[in-house]
């Protein structure tokens, strides 16, 4: 994989947050990110820090971090609500080429967080200060740079740096490692005249693990790891060999039982730095894993080679000149790899491809296929894939699954023979489609962003001439008046990746003798086949639907025309088929909406809503009689206008079996991903009530919550720039907003809803 878009080194430790599921980086433009390492999504960034992050620290409770800049100041952010507590502005911190990283730390009691300062090379300075948290003020100074507190915070372990003369020009870097009592200042013990770097604390208290300087060639240093007893400063043991290119260049981790030691090494060549991580194992004196072993041409890595252990020691977590990568401790696997970009977009990747990312994330990274350079985002429908990565953060196994390396290359598409404009209301685009290989699958138009065609015959029976090699389509398309752009895509022979985008703009005129229509389905299913899917609200809900935009869309449309199907036979699969191909006729500006109240489930990989003449769950019936998401893919991307509205609201069926429950999990993507996916395929906003591990509630005025909130929503609340009239994009974010509040306040109970906007924004209502 390549990096597309500027990306920013990452200059910082990395620090995980107490309970385990967050880490903390910075880099160099002064960001900070917070990620949560369970699902794999960046959930904030912190940026006041004028110049790039030098170290990162949170503290026990997890409610706040410190961080540490070059431009002088450690700051204390509330993670919660993202703003600045408290300065200090005293910080200097020891730098050597910018990216020396001096370490701040929250005592493990929360009340007191040491901040370094001053030059650590200056005998007898006061370079470590220890500050109450809750009122800023310095308890005591400290000679010598800040190591680590002990895990009672009754002592604090630190080191001061001096240049000895050797020769007649030359010197050496020597190192005094001791350890005081923070309540009295009082010397426990002291270590001289050797070089000593990144000493910590076990978890027991009763062990120092610390590198130690063996020889220097003053290029690369040797160093061997020494382990301590921490309340006399007697050596117990000295074992293994790191190198580093400065003393700065390594870095060490202990595990939470102090089994294993993780070191980070840092060598820099004639063309590029190699960074190692190693996996110790302290009782038996070797190396157990290497964990990574990787060059960049990153230079400031020799001194940013930093791994992190995870809480439970299970993973850790390292640098990896732009991105952070995380690793199974007990496989040696890697299981994610994190990027942010400058402007703000993030990735999350794991091995094979998977990947989760912000809207544009995926944009930014190239991928190779068949030897010639992509976009991820062209495997968006294949490997956009949240929960995957979500189970192999947790240590899940995604063998089972297609690996990236399996992709085969995308046919190249044009639209040829098409004029630049015309003075009617539509024409015919010719598509010429070339297989590089990997044959010729699906064929989409869009038309503005939203899809309008979806051919899935794969009838391409046109045999290409010698000079040839391409294949053509003809598509009759219907145009607004005005500039149309079309986007055309061919998807290789398995549907696992798109090509490369052709575009193109007609300009239409034409006269318009009406304004734009509103047509409307509206499905609410109570009663099923399986009487263990009966519902109460559905019937309700899609009246109450059907009743707002009747009244919210009055004065906007030529005509509006609602389609009710809310009886046991006019819910069956093949009738509400029927009545989504009968939306085909619309015309480019006017709008649909599709709105459906029953159930819906994700089994083996797929999303099913279920109709009312399913009566088995079993994965067998369900893709016989239920509606497979590939289906309502293919209906609602064929429907021509360029305005459309999914609002599915859906209670998960998959409550009704541990076993379905566990395929939902483990098998396939989940509701969330499902319509995700579809969203972006068909270019239409999607609001739907839940995902798959949670139950949509019902009963709260007499309807579904989610339902209810619309209806508030289109009624005028959502009306956030008071126009007077309710868009898209304002009901997504109310519904965003609304009802994980009100679930909250009303049922006790935790309902995020599935909301992704796509294709144009427009008005749907008008506040009376």
């Amino acid at each position: 994989m390549e990096v597309k878009k500027e990306v920013n080194f990452l200059t910082s430790n990395i620090a995980y947050s107490p309970d385990g599921k967050s880490v903390l980086s910075g880099s160099w433009d002064g960001t900070v990110r917070l990620w949560d390492i369970t699902s794999g999504k960046l959930t904030k960034e912190f940026k006041e820090h004028k110049g790039h992050v030098v170290t990162v620290a949170f503290s026990p409770d997890g409610k706040t971090i410190a961080t540490g800049g070059n431009d002088g100041s450690v700051k204390l952010w509330n993670v919660a609500t993202g703003k600045v507590i408290r300065q200090f502005i005293d910080y200097y911190g020891s730098r050597i080429m910018g990216f020396e990283l001096a370490n701040m730390s929250f005592s493990p009691d929360g009340k007191y967080i040491m901040v370094p300062y001053g030059s650590f090379f200056s005998a007898g300075s006061k370079n470590a200060r220890l500050y109450e948290v809750q009122t800023g003020k310095v308890i005591k100074e400290f000679e010598g740079l800040f190591q680590d507190f002990s895990q009672d915070s009754k002592y604090v372990l630190l080191w001061q740096g001096r240049r000895e003369k050797v020769g007649l020009f030359g010197s050496r870097l020597l190192t005094v490692l001791y350890l005081v009592d923070i309540k009295t200042g009082k010397e426990i013990w002291r270590i001289e005249n050797e070089l000593w770097k990144g000493a910590i604390f076990s978890q027991d208290n009763r062990h120092i693990i610390a590198p130690r300087a063996l020889d220097s060639d003053d290029i690369i240093f040797t160093f061997s790891l020494v382990l301590l007893d921490a309340s006399t400063g007697r050596k117990l043991k000295e074992f293994g060999r790191v190198e580093a290119q400065t003393p700065n260049g390594l870095h060490i981790f202990l595990s939470p039982d102090s089994r294993y030691a993780l070191t980070g090494e840092g060598i820099l060549g004639f063309t590029n730095v190699k960074s190692i991580y190693k996996l110790w194992d302290i009782e038996q004196d070797t190396v157990k894993k290497i964990l990574d072993s990787s060059s960049s041409l990153c230079a400031h890595e020799i001194l940013n080679t930093i791994p992190t252990f995870s809480r439970d020691g299970m993973s850790a977590v390292m640098n990896d000149c732009s991105s952070m990568k995380l690793y199974n401790i007990l496989s040696g696997e890697e299981l994610a790899n994190f990027i942010g970009f400058e402007n703000g977009e993030w990735l999350v990747t794991t091995p094979n491809g998977y990947y989760n990312s912000s809207e544009k994330g995926d944009q930014y990274m190239g991928v190779k296929v068949g030897g010639n350079a992509y976009s991820i985002d062209q495997l968006r429908e294949s490997f956009y894939r949240p929960d995957l990565v979500k189970l192999s953060l947790s240590g899940g196994t995604l063998k089972e699954f297609k690996k990236l390396a399996d992709i085969k290359e995308p046919p190249s598409v044009s639209i040829v023979d098409t004029p630049k404009s015309v003075d009617k209301d539509e024409m015919t685009v010719t598509i010429r489609i070339m297989d590089t290989g990997g044959g010729i699958g699906d064929i989409r138009l869009y038309l503005n962003g939203s899809a309008i065609v979806l051919d899935t015959t794969r009838d391409l029976n046109i045999v290409p001439s010698k000079d040839d090699k391409g294949v053509y389509k003809k598509y009759t398309v219907k145009l607004l008046n005005g500039l149309n752009t079309i986007r055309a895509i061919a998807f290789n022979g398995d549907n696992t990746m798109q090509s490369t985008d052709a575009l193109f703009d007609i300009t239409a005129s034409f006269k318009t003798l009406t304004r734009p229509s509103l047509y409307a389905l509206i499905v609410g299913i109570n009663e099923y086949k399986n009487p263990k899917l009966q519902l109460n609200y559905a019937v309700a809900d899609a009246g109450l639907f059907g009743d707002t935009i009747n009244k919210a869309s009055s004065g906007l449309f030529e005509k509006i025309v609602i389609k009710r199907l809310i009886t046991k036979d006019e819910t069956e699969k093949e009738n509400i088929i029927k009545e989504l191909k009968a939306a085909h006729s619309l015309n480019p500006d006017d709008l649909f909406i599709f709105y459906v109240a029953s159930h819906g489930t994700v089994d083996d990989g797929e999303y099913f809503l279920i109709t009312s003449n399913v009566g088995s769950t079993s994965t067998a019936k369900l893709k016989t009689d239920a509606i497979p998401q590939n289906t309502i893919k293919e209906l609602i991307a064929n429907i021509p206008t360029t305005k459309k509205l999914i609002v599915i609201d859906t209670c998960s069926a998959g409550a009704l079996g541990d076993a379905m429950q566990t395929a939902m999990l483990t098998r396939g993507m989940n509701e969330d991903t499902a319509m995700k996916v579809l969203s972006r395929a068909v270019g239409s906003t999607i609001l739907m009530a839940s995902t798959s591990v949670q139950q949509a509630i019902e009963g709260y005025q007499g309807h579904g919550l989610f339902t209810y909130v619309i209806a508030e929503g289109l009624a005028g609340r959502a009306d956030s720039d008071n126009d007077g009239f309710v868009k898209t994009t304002e009901l997504a974010n109310y519904v965003d907003d609304e009802v994980p509040a009100l679930a909250e306040k009303v049922f006790k109970k935790a309902q995020y809803p599935t909301v992704s906007p796509s294709g144009m924004g427009f008005p749907i209502g008008k506040v009376k």
